[in-house]
């Protein structure tokens, strides 16, 4: 209830308010500290020429196709609901790859047209951050070198990372809104592009590493009471204006302990190998390309039936696992749709 998305359902619910509020914060900065951890264990095996290739060839060749082929239907059934948008699909897409059409001016991207990433910008900004990487590589090596021989406290290590985001909180928060948008988006790029440095720098330090598995209950006792001081500050104050500052800290001090909550028990609890790991692992990328669309598509399907709303909301939820799951089983086997989706060719 009350929060913007492309297609809403009659029924909304403010408790889900609640349940978002409790991931929302950190669930994208997740994404961007393990890309960046990613990042610091393969950097050792690929020389910029090849991780540049690497990226283009799993990274931005998904973003274009998904951008053409995948997201469409989400703008489709976004402008059938919003704007009552009267012409068939295959009109529609004609018109949404044609970058000077000048219907749905409402929904127009600016040089792209309608054309847009939507939830895909994630891989829009881990491919500029690659090449962020790249160009300050040898800085990071310098750098990371002179913290490995540091041990820094476990606290720390939640601190640091929590007062530079609340800074950018104060700072850039105010002046640029959130659009997701690339070249518009200076609060987002200093929220993303810290949490992807601390990755790094943490995938770097055994010691760190060490210091946030040994502290689990700690991060996750302080997350909990972090949570529900926001809870309380959401339903009494919901601008957090009038707390200022300590709003703020708290706000990213709630972030960075579900990141190091999670980081700390993932690390502890899946550091063996496994095939389902290995199964999970490769999937993740298509699943993460296809789940939105799939989203609004049943969500449009399931709207005539006046179903129930948490009836609608399950059947929503497992569609949209069970049609992700079935379109991942044929992505899988077929060499085209792993390239596509950003899948190594040759599955181990």
């Amino acid at each position: 209830a009350d929060w913007d998305w492309h297609i809403k359902s009659q029924h909304q619910s403010e408790l889900l308010q609640y349940v978002m509020l409790l991931v929302n914060q950190w669930r994208m900065p997740l994404i961007f500290l393990l890309s960046g951890f990613a990042l610091a264990l393969v950097e050792p095996k690929y020389a910029a020429s090849k991780l540049f290739r690497l990226r283009f060839l799993r990274v931005f060749i998904p973003l274009v196709f998904a951008m053409y082929f995948i997201v469409p239907p989400q703008v489709y059934f976004e402008a059938l609901q919003k704007f009552s948008y009267p012409n068939t699909y295959l009109v529609f897409w004609l018109e949404y790859i044609d970058p000077s059409t000048p219907v749905l001016g409402q929904m127009n991207h600016g040089v792209m047209g309608l054309l847009t990433w939507n939830h895909l910008w994630y891989l829009a900004y881990l491919w500029f951050y690659t090449l962020v990487y790249i160009l300050i590589k040898p800085v990071l090596i310098f750098l990371s070198t002179l913290l490995s021989r540091k041990q820094p406290p476990a606290w720390l290590l939640f601190l640091i990372p929590t007062l530079i985001l609340t800074i950018w909180g104060l700072v850039l928060k105010p002046i640029f809104p959130k659009t997701h948008g690339l070249f518009d988006d200076w609060y987002n790029h200093a929220l993303y592009f810290s949490v992807f440095l601390f990755g790094y720098f943490l995938a770097k330090s055994a010691h760190g590493l060490t210091a946030i598995q040994e502290r689990r209950r700690i991060w996750l006792a302080m997350s909990i009471v972090l949570y529900l001081g926001i809870t309380v500050l959401y339903t009494f104050q919901l601008d957090f204006g009038g707390w200022g500052w300590a709003a703020e800290f708290w706000v990213y001090a709630n972030v960075c302990c579900w990141l190091l909550t999670v980081l700390a028990y993932a690390s502890v609890s899946l550091n063996k190998p496994s095939p389902i790991l290995n199964y999970l692992n490769e999937a993740v990328l298509p699943w993460y390309i296809l789940h939105q669309t799939a989203t609004i598509v049943i969500a449009v399907q399931l709207r005539p039936l006046e179903l129930w709303g948490w009836a609608e909301f399950g059947l929503l939820s497992l569609g949209t696992f069970a049609v992700c799951a079935l379109f991942y089983e044929v992505i899988r086997r077929v060499k085209l749709l792993r390239f596509l989706f950003g899948m190594k060719l040759a599955s181990k």
